[in-house]
């Protein structure tokens, strides 16, 4: 099965099939379905006259997470100001994504094979499956796409359902496929969704960034009351554009110097222990990364 590299995610391709929950607005799919004029007519469904093209509302969703982004990362020390800003903006982002359709590539795989009367052997047949690849920690990511432009840039081979992106949300919680990435290989319209994001963007809620919930924030700083060996924790956004090339959440701890490789490693050994047996950040933490100072 050839994919082009998944710059965002890595590139380790797995077949998934087709999960009975992405149903193209009915029962058809796209597979055998030619492009021409570059609409959804020969669906019959809710997506005819759809030319393909990427939703307005979600292009400029991620226009304006990509530009939060920005600006919290231009200060040495970001403003609340500016924190607040880029979790506004990746909350706005998911609600426009989990309201527009999404275009899931299928890739044809060999099916059965037969040998001629001369002896050479030729495939039966071919299957249509969703792709899956592989994020950096080793989860399942399936890509989707925005429009059919930005599917055919990534595999011109890939064949597009639509579908409204709730049923993409559910389809990959069904395939235990933890991660979604919107239009991999486009930079600027790269926008993921985690695991603790999945429900919220199948039903349409509002879901608060990790590194921006107070719960969360305090979860972490139960972990270290009472240690004298650390001076200060707190959270920040470890992946500000969204794009899933990070752990979601940094977790920032501050240290009283002169600490013992063994006293450290004690440390951090029990905060580990800690924070994955609290119910907050097991349930609002996708992926953290530590940083020391």
């Amino acid at each position: 099965m050839a994919i082009q590299k998944l710059p965002s995610t890595g590139d380790a391709p797995r077949s998934t099939g087709v999960p009975a929950s992405l149903v193209a607005g009915g029962e058809a799919d796209s597979a055998g379905f030619p492009w021409a004029g570059r609409t959804f007519d020969h669906h019959e469904t809710a997506f005819a006259g759809d030319d393909g093209a990427t939703p307005e509302t979600l292009r400029l969703a991620v226009a304006r997470v990509r530009e939060a982004a920005a600006g919290y990362r231009k200060a040495s020390v970001p403003a609340p100001e500016s924190l607040a800003a880029l979790a506004s903006a990746h909350t706005e982002a998911l609600l426009a994504l989990s309201a527009v359709r999404v275009l899931i590539p299928l890739l044809a795989e060999a099916g059965d094979f037969g040998l001629t009367p001369e002896g050479r052997t030729v495939e039966k047949s071919q299957e249509l499956s969703i792709v899956t690849v592989g994020a950096p920690d080793g989860r399942r990511v399936m890509p989707v796409f925005s429009s059919v432009d930005a599917m055919r840039a990534w595999n011109p081979e890939a064949r597009p359902i639509p579908v409204p992106m709730p049923q993409a949300a559910v389809a990959a919680a069904q395939e235990k496929t933890d991660l979604i990435i919107v239009d991999p290989g486009s930079p600027n319209a790269e926008l993921g969704v985690r695991r603790t994001q999945l429900e919220a963007v199948a039903l349409g809620t509002r879901v608060v960034a990790a590194w921006a919930d107070s719960a969360v924030a305090a979860a972490f700083g139960a972990a270290t009351a009472g240690d004298a060996r650390v001076r200060q924790i707190g959270i920040a956004p470890a992946d500000p554009e969204a794009r899933l090339l990070e752990a979601e959440v940094a977790v920032i701890v501050s240290l009283e110097p002169g600490l013992e490789q063994a006293s450290l490693e004690e440390l951090l050994g029990g905060l580990q222990r800690r924070w994955a047996a609290n119910e907050v950040i097991a349930e609002r933490v996708d992926s953290l990364r530590l940083v020391l100072r």
